[in-house]
């Protein structure tokens, strides 16, 4: 339009000029080179330099249009890519919401391809190599979107989360000191460092992370917080120990029993640096004490050790005859007096000793495992062969296993924490499957 009413207004003045030449005959010489010059009118040289500048305008103009036009189909066509890229997105994270993870994957590829700065599809990206544990293409696409926006925390942690899949702490201990370098106190990284320290078993770091952690927590601090805490300060008595620092590690082990009596692993910690000083009678005191605050037969284990690794059977016999004055219902006690006579060969008083702990809990797999060996040591097999059947579940053993009340592992040496799981303070004696037991029948 514009070009047009230039043009128009280009004739009407040139028709003006041409009207005006008419009237106007004068003639001048007009010199176009060193030589060369021709004679024209003035109002014909008026004309021809309004006729050039005119022909410059309406040039300029019509670049500037054909300009603007390609400038608003380009971006026309940008938009509808655009469009068509934000569509495959949407439908991309449909698929991944109903676990079609391949295609969903195939979407946003396609999707990134025409914008690849797009954090919606950088972001979908991850979450979807994440569940196909594409773990290294998940931590490429987190990557790009950090490096679009390397303020969001989010992202770092989720590439910590990912390089803790991978297996690369080192990694994931960056990420999070990086958040930690900027927010401050921020607990979520706080509680990631500690995880990984403890990964890492490095149990005196994530000591120091989980006390600030509750420093933090205050009140508001779980009983599973204060729980870890009393595991890590377990674990950092022991490495203490191990460092030759045996006053601080003792001081450390006596404190948390002071504070947490019902955590086992401290017990047996603490006697073992007895026992080695040749403290003898307070190793001995520190695991019955152990045993009456925990009621774990751990503690009972380990007092039998210690009488046998001193050569002093008599004085254990003579603890779990205090026991069994002090608990006489108690299963474990009658059971592993029972099993004690059995280690010394003492094989008439471990028979009369089973029998009574049978009496106690006759379904249980330990007791006729148990039972089976001593009948065995006397000459009555086919009773004992009668144990051993109701028995079948513990598959013949001597043994007595423990059992992680968290996730349910179990093994045969016990351990302050569970090789399955991770968590402290949970196994305990594991007397077998009642339901596994076969119905007793008269002897």
């Amino acid at each position: 339009m514009a070009v047009r009413l230039l043009f128009l207004l280009f004739v009407v003045i040139l028709v003006a000029f041409s009207y005006i030449s008419l009237l106007n005959g004068q003639h001048i010489q007009f010199f176009y080179s060193g030589s060369g010059q021709v004679e024209v009118t003035v109002s014909e040289l008026a004309i021809l330099a309004f006729s050039l500048g005119a022909a410059m305008v309406i040039l300029g103009t019509m670049v500037k249009d054909v300009t603007q036009a390609s400038k608003h189909w380009k971006e026309s066509r940008e938009k509808q890519r655009r469009d068509a890229a934000r569509a495959r997105v949407a439908k991309a994270s449909g698929l991944f919401q109903r676990g079609i993870l391949d295609e969903a994957a195939a979407e946003v590829q396609k999707s990134l391809s025409v914008n690849a700065e797009d954090r919606e599809a950088l972001d979908l990206l991850a979450n979807v190599e994440s569940e196909r544990k594409n773990y290294l293409e998940a931590v490429k696409a987190l990557t790009r979107v950090k490096q679009i926006d390397p303020s969001d925390i989010t992202v770092y942690f989720r590439l910590a989360e990912l390089s803790r899949k991978m297996n690369d702490l080192e990694n994931a201990l960056s990420l999070l000191r990086t958040i930690e370098t900027s927010e401050g106190e921020n607990l979520r990284a706080w509680e990631g460092i500690r995880d990984i320290h403890i990964l890492r078993e490095e149990m005196v770091a994530a000591y120091a992370m989980q006390k600030k952690i509750l420093k933090l927590k205050g009140k508001t601090a779980s009983e599973g917080d204060k729980a870890l805490f009393d595991a890590l300060r377990y674990e950092k008595a022991v490495r203490r120990m191990a460092e030759g620092k045996t006053d601080d590690a003792e001081r450390r082990l006596r404190e948390l029993i002071k504070d947490q009596p019902l955590f086992t692993a401290a017990y047996p910690a603490l006697a073992g640096h007895l026992r080695e000083r040749g403290n003898l009678e307070e190793a001995t005191e520190t695991l019955l004490a152990g045993y009456r605050a925990t009621r774990n037969a751990v503690l009972l284990i380990r007092l039998e050790d210690l009488g046998v690794e001193t050569e002093r059977p008599e004085a254990v016999i003579a603890v779990y005859q205090d026991l069994l004055r002090e608990f006489p219902s108690s299963y474990d006690v009658n059971l592993f007096l029972g099993k004690f006579y059995l280690r010394l060969e003492m094989n008439d008083e471990a028979l009369e000793q089973l029998l009574k702990a049978e009496h106690l809990d006759p379904e249980c797999e330990s007791v006729n495992v148990l039972l089976a060996e001593a009948l065995r040591r006397r000459g009555r097999y086919e009773t004992a062969c009668h144990h051993y059947q109701r028995a079948f579940g513990y598959k013949r053993r001597y043994l007595i296993p423990f059992r992680c009340t968290g996730c349910g592992q179990t093994t045969i040496k016990w351990a302050p924490r569970c090789s399955s799981c991770g968590v402290w303070n949970e196994y305990a004696i594991f007397h077998g499957h009642p339901e596994h037991a076969i119905p007793a029948t008269a002897r």
